[in-house]
């Protein structure tokens, strides 16, 4: 049986913690740039651009 890498980094807490961290900033941000684009778009739709 092979042994898997990331339940390995897992296995650590501070690891998983530091991954859930990151994977949340990443959530956010990608939130605030598809938001920032719909009102653009809108914009776009309404001439003002």
């Amino acid at each position: 049986m092979k042994r898997n890498p990331i339940d390995q980094f897992m296995k650590d807490p501070d690891n998983k913690a530091r991954t859930f961290r990151w994977i949340t900033y990443a959530m956010i941000a990608t939130t605030f740039m598809i938001t920032i684009g719909v009102i653009l778009f809108i914009v776009h739709l309404l001439g003002v651009f």
